[in-house]
C-alpha cells in the first residue's frame, strides 16, 4: 500500500488560507484608512462649503430685508399719490359746482365765506341792494343739486352793504358727489 503524504498539500492549503485572510484583512483596513482619510480631506471642504453657503445666505437675506423697505416705501408712496389723486379727485368734482354758483351770483354781490360741512354748504357775503340780495335767492334756488336752507341773519353793516348767509343742503340724489 501506498501511503500518501498530505504535508505538503496541507502546509500550501495553510498557506493559502493565510494569504486570503491577510488580504481580506488588509484589504478592509487599506479601505478603511482611505475612507477615514477622505473624511478628513474633505472635512475642510464640508466645512468651507457650509461657511460660504451660510455667509451667502446672509447676503441673500439682507439684500431681501432691503428690497422688502423699497418696497414698502415704494408702497407708501403709492397710496400717498393714490389719496392725492382722489383728492384732487373730489376737488374736481366742485369746479362745475363753483362755476355754476359764480354764474348765479349777481353783480352787485360777493360771497366772504363758502364752507362746505357734512353735506351742507354754508355761504355768506355782501350785497349792495336790497333786489340784488333778492336776485341772489332766486339765482341759489336754481343751483343744481343743491336745496336752499332757511335764509340765516341778514342786516346792514356800518358802510351800507346788506350782509347775508345762507345754507344749501346737497341734494341725495345728485349726480356727482364733490366731497
Amino acid at each position: 500500500m501506498r501511503t500518501a503524504n498530505l504535508l505538503p498539500w496541507r502546509r500550501r492549503q495553510k498557506r493559502d488560507c493565510l494569504r486570503f485572510w491577510a488580504v481580506l484583512f488588509s484589504g478592509t483596513l487599506l479601505l478603511l484608512l482611505m475612507l477615514w482619510s477622505t473624511g478628513r480631506a474633505s472635512d475642510p471642504l464640508l466645512v468651507r462649503a457650509a461657511t460660504l453657503r451660510h455667509a451667502s445666505d446672509r447676503v441673500l437675506h439682507q439684500a431681501l430685508e432691503k428690497r422688502q423697505k423699497q418696497w414698502r416705501a415704494f408702497e407708501a408712496q403709492r397710496q400717498q399719490q393714490q389719496r392725492w389723486a382722489q383728492q384732487k379727485a373730489k376737488t374736481m368734482a366742485w369746479k362745475p359746482v363753483l362755476t355754476a354758483l359764480a354764474a348765479a351770483i349777481p353783480e352787485q354781490t360777493w360771497l366772504a365765506h363758502l364752507r362746505y360741512q357734512q353735506s351742507t354748504l354754508s355761504l355768506s357775503g355782501y350785497a349792495l341792494t336790497l333786489p340784488a340780495l333778492s336776485a341772489l335767492e332766486a339765482a341759489l334756488r336754481q343751483l343744481p343739486g343743491f336745496t336752499l336752507g332757511a335764509p340765516g341773519e341778514m342786516r346792514k353793516d356800518a358802510q351800507g352793504r346788506w350782509q347775508f348767509s345762507w345754507t344749501l343742503t346737497r341734494k341725495e340724489n345728485a349726480d356727482a358727489d364733490p366731497s
